[in-house]
């Protein structure tokens, strides 16, 4: 009966039961621990867009994927596309995509 009342909440908001889940509520906001929502690898929805000039660009997968690499200073970085481009002086550049 209890279990229910508190699932279905038939308690009116100015009761002792209302300031109890209030403070449960507060307790767990500000008591849990941060490495419980810490997620150490990134999703795989966020990538970083790199901008490269023509004579920097290879077609070579290989090739690209280090100079990503080491434009972005990430050792792990994946390659998810590139597109080729044009700037504002119509110089041909290369957008990469990784994540």
């Amino acid at each position: 009966m209890v279990l229910r009342d508190i699932v279905l909440w038939k308690y009116e908001r100015a009761s002792w039961q209302w300031d109890v889940l209030c403070l449960l509520i507060v307790a767990f906001i500000f008591l849990t621990p941060k490495a419980w929502f810490d997620r150490p690898d990134r999703l795989a929805t966020q990538t970083t867009r790199l901008i490269v000039k023509q004579q920097d660009f290879s077609p070579d997968r290989a090739e690209l994927l280090k100079k990503a690499r080491q434009i972005s200073g990430n050792n792990r970085a994946e390659l998810v596309d590139w597109r080729e481009s044009k700037n504002d002086k119509g110089e041909t550049i290369y957008e990469i995509d990784i994540k």
